[in-house]
């Protein structure tokens, strides 16, 4: 079995729930991160899937460029990052036309869609037949456990056929201490290396899995911004020293790949 490996790609600010019109004020750092995946990746002979994010297409074509031209996979992350369920179903159809039309000017293909913060769902279900009327074909958002902000506890955590045709690639979660941690991010960070390799192990034993991954996790000199969310505040700095050592082992411990090439090869 293999990992789909798999970018959000997005600033340092935009994952953290502040107000979209404070964005313009903040330091944009995104090409840290960006060119040490780019390397980290053609080293491993690794190609990704990237989520990408509207509004981080208008500030860096040139990045998305070079994304395309390694041969990476492209996917829709909508374009101002907000919480889906937060929107009406008319707002979500709007942030997806206004990502993929800015998407569609590199004139690639694509299929697949992953929301901001995981954000599809039991209050956000419906989402998935607007993504299938905009022509998705696959969805990568559902967080099969509890994941304080969003999560369906008890979802099925293998690729399935949904409904309305589309598939769906769950987020890969693992159990410590009774809390669902998911496969990357800040939880990456915060496991010792050797504790998540193992329990990795354990999933790809019985299904593929789904690692994620934000450019600015590889950007150890940051900016602190005050006043938010302890819990968010802890998820976002834990550990930055540690993640491109960590990123660099997983490519090499394990097999890594594109989503389409995961679903297209089930």
């Amino acid at each position: 079995m293999k990992i789909a490996f798999t970018i959000d790609f997005e600033d340092w600010y935009q994952g953290i729930d502040l107000p979209f019109d404070k964005w313009k004020n903040l330091e944009k750092r995104l090409h840290i991160g960006h060119y040490k995946l780019l390397e980290l990746f053609q080293k491993a002979n690794v190609k990704a899937t990237y989520f990408l994010l509207g509004k981080t297409i208008e500030d860096h074509p040139e990045m998305i460029s070079e994304i395309i031209n390694e041969g990476h996979e492209i996917g829709c992350h909508t374009y101002s990052h907000p919480f889906i369920y937060k929107l009406t179903p008319q707002a979500f159809r709007e942030e997806l036309q206004k990502s993929k039309q800015l998407i569609n000017s590199f004139g690639v293909r694509y299929s697949g869609f992953r929301a901001p913060y995981f954000s599809i769902d039991a209050r956000s279900l419906w989402a998935l037949d607007i993504l299938k009327e905009e022509g998705f074909t696959y969805d990568s958002s559902i967080f099969p456990g509890d994941a304080k902000r969003t999560g369906i506890p008890g979802f099925n955590p293998k690729i399935q056929h949904l409904n309305n045709g589309m598939q769906e690639f769950p987020i890969s979660t693992l159990k410590v201490f009774n809390f669902d941690f998911g496969v990357g991010g800040g939880y990456f960070r915060l496991l010792p290396y050797t504790f998540f390799k193992e329990k990795m192990e354990k999933i790809l034993e019985e299904r593929h899995s789904i690692f994620y991954l934000h450019p600015w996790e590889l950007d150890i000199k940051q900016p602190k911004v005050p006043g938010i969310n302890r819990r968010i505040r802890f998820t976002h700095y834990v550990n930055l020293y540690s993640a491109e050592k960590k990123v660099k082992q997983l490519l090499t411990d394990f097999e890594c790949t594109t989503v389409a090439d995961i679903l297209n090869n089930q």
